[in-house]
């Protein structure tokens, strides 16, 4: 058996426990999606309990800031009522008109910060009830995820016990570069020789379509060497079929 065959019988495993494992590994995708949203909701909501307390701080002192100005203000109206001069009524009528100033911007604060604070605790029963849904979503996510793994759990083993069998005939080198090839490509690692015209030898890629030296051709016809395309850099194999047909044996 060539080089090119037992590669080939490694690829047709390999390709079948890559689309098992695509199954389960798309639902795993899917999954983690489901859980970075709900990472994300989570710190949504994290950093807005966190404005939504220090707004309630900020509101309690500016309610203590206004009582205290109020408490100032009753104060310096008995003053008033006993003001002995003109000049003494003055002074502390001035200051009572400054400090009623100061209480209404403060009371102004007061309410901006509660209509914002309303505005966040309205935003975070959105993220509550956008994080149930999500949960939902997570969890048929979940029971998708573990469906599927466990649908292709016997076949998958069994598989991937003939990709090692199949591995483990194909010679180290070449082994090492399908590998890489696997790692790199993914899809297209082997590709069959398609034949565009017989009667000028005229042969290409299965995988970009590029037509080959005929060289290429003879090398897999012959020993089976390990022959890739020299545009795309697919491992080359031919087909029994086309095989039989350019060498005229069945």
């Amino acid at each position: 058996m060539s080089v090119t065959t037992k590669l080939l019988r490694l690829y047709k495993v390999d390709c079948q426990v890559r689309s098992l494992r695509s199954r389960v590994d798309s639902a795993e995708r899917y999954l983690k999606q489901q859980d970075r949203t709900l990472q994300d909701l989570e710190a949504k909501k994290a950093a807005l309990d966190g404005q939504s307390r220090q707004l309630q701080a900020t509101i309690a002192n500016d309610e203590n800031e206004s009582r205290s100005i109020d408490e100032r203000i009753k104060s310096l109206r008995d003053k008033l009522n006993n003001a002995t001069s003109n000049k003494e009524y003055s002074a502390l009528l001035t200051e009572v008109n400054t400090l009623k100033a100061d209480k209404d911007g403060v009371d102004e604060r007061i309410l901006e910060s509660m209509t914002r604070h309303e505005e966040i605790l309205s935003a975070i029963a959105e993220i509550d009830t956008e994080t149930a849904e999500r949960v939902k979503v997570r969890s048929v996510a979940k029971s998708d995820r573990d469906q599927r793994a466990a649908d292709v759990k016997d076949r998958l083993t069994e598989l991937e016990s003939e990709r090692s069998t199949a591995a483990g005939d194909v010679p180290p080198q070449a082994l090492a570069k399908f590998e890489e090839e696997v790692e790199f490509r993914e899809d297209d690692v082997m590709a069959p020789i398609s034949e565009h015209s017989r009667k000028h030898m005229e042969y290409a890629c299965g995988s970009c379509q590029v037509l080959l030296p005929f060289e290429s051709v003879n090398r897999l016809l012959g020993n089976g060497d390990l022959t890739f395309c020299g545009n795309c850099g697919a491992i080359l194999f031919i087909e029994d079929e086309l095989r039989a047909v350019v060498t005229g044996k069945k």
